[in-house]
């Protein structure tokens, strides 16, 4: 990939996800750290060609008036980053800066126009318009940056789900309801979706939100020979739930009921207090341990905002299984961890896989990437359907994403 760069354009371009990928790629690039957490730098994989950090140029869409370096110095000040790192990737958080874009806020709900204090300026404009100037700001991106080819990724917070109707169904509805400036139907999530597809862009989503998931938007990715994949990052609680789900599984022992609650902070807590944008994680969150288990117990998941956490979330598990002899027994544990710590890796590993899948020229939803996503679109049934249960447990999801990377070292494919 000599002389190559790869744009990636992030949606939610100051949050501390995104600050911190831009920051963390640098870092990378510099070799100021370790790669910890990233698949794609394990030995296993070396004789794979991933794009090289030093290849990555970032810009992106936000509704927030922050910069993307004061989020992540805000950022670094809460989890004592060495100010000796802050200071190098600085500048290059102002070269991003300059890359950043006004997005939009179309059918985010009331918890993402409190957290921001309304809603974009954009949204003043109508909706074919806002699509031609989201449009405009990547295809300036490209040419400005001679990039040849942009990733386009959804790190903005959770937006309620999308009803259902003509406008979701076929490409032809969706563009219906653009020109004729249906706000009230479309999720802003699936206009970057639309955008990122209409560019040429193979699109991410690590967000709850529809994105790319609605039938439209999957008939158009497939039209235009475009990859994407999502929904909804693993990063904590339902990361342990997949393992966790898998051992009672294996051992032949019933879960009756699984009780979690969850309390974080920052930006993303603040715009779960909307109840309707909370059914959106609500749905991504309950979604694995029936993939998992085959069967769907009794479960119960609730998510409060606590301020003070900041960019800290804890969650706290109850199980309650039967074992022999119908034997109540139960087990619990407590998760801690950094929100965006803990995403960074992972988004950096998707950028990378979709960019060397559209290398590949592969369309249509990668179901091989099923282990990064709560949700994971494009996902097969198990190998063994006989057992009852979707790609939906960690033990399988590896294997299939290793399955295709040890497929990519045989075909020993190269530009």
């Amino acid at each position: 990939m000599q002389n190559k760069f790869l744009g990636i354009w992030i949606i939610g371009a100051s949050g501390s996800v995104a600050t911190s990928v831009v920051a963390g790629a640098e870092l990378l690039a510099q070799r100021l750290i370790e790669p910890i957490g990233l698949i794609t730098e394990i030995p296993e994989f070396s004789e794979i060609i991933f794009v090289p950090f030093t290849q990555m140029v970032f810009g992106g869409h936000e509704v927030r008036p922050r910069t993307s370096k004061e989020s992540f110095r805000e950022l670094s000040e809460e989890l004592h980053i060495n100010h000796q790192l802050i200071e190098r990737v600085c500048p290059y958080l102002d070269a991003f800066q300059k890359n950043i874009r006004l997005g939009t806020t179309i059918g985010c709900g009331k918890g993402v126009e409190e957290a921001v204090g309304g809603t974009s300026q954009l949204d003043t404009l109508p909706l074919p318009e806002i699509v031609h100037q989201m449009e405009k700001d990547i295809t300036d991106f490209k040419k400005l940056n001679h990039l040849e080819q942009v990733v386009v990724l959804n790190l903005a917070s959770t937006e309620p789900p999308i009803k259902l109707g003509v406008h979701t169904e076929t490409i032809k509805g969706f563009e219906e309801s653009i020109r004729n400036n249906h706000k009230e139907v479309v999720r802003a999530s699936c206009l970057y979706a639309y955008v990122a597809f209409r560019c040429g862009c193979p699109y991410i989503n690590f967000t709850p939100s529809a994105g790319a998931s609605i039938p439209a938007l999957l008939e158009m990715a497939k039209q235009r020979n475009l990859s994407h994949a999502g929904q909804d990052g693993k990063t904590g609680e339902t990361l342990i739930k997949a393992v966790l789900g898998s051992m009672f599984k294996y051992r032949a022992l019933k879960i009756l009921s699984w009780q979690g609650y969850n309390i974080l902070g920052n930006m993303d807590g603040k715009v779960l207090t909307d109840p309707e944008t909370l059914q959106s994680k609500l749905i991504a969150k309950n979604t694995v341990l029936p993939q998992v288990l085959g069967y769907k117990p009794h479960t119960h998941i609730g998510i409060d905002y606590v301020p003070s956490l900041g960019e800290w979330k804890v969650a706290w598990d109850f199980i309650h299984f039967e074992g022999f002899l119908g034997t109540k027994m139960s087990m619990q544990f407590i998760w801690q961890g950094c929100d965006s710590m803990l995403a960074v890796p992972l988004v950096l590993d998707l950028i990378r896989l979709v960019e060397l899948s559209a290398r590949r020229k592969e369309s249509g939803a990668l179901g091989h990437l099923g282990l990064f996503f709560k949700q994971p679109l494009g996902t097969p049934p198990s190998t063994h359907p006989s057992d009852g249960c979707w790609v939906g447990d960690l033990h399988h999801q590896w294997h299939h994403l290793e399955s295709y990377l040890e497929q990519v070292k045989k075909t020993s494919y190269k530009e």
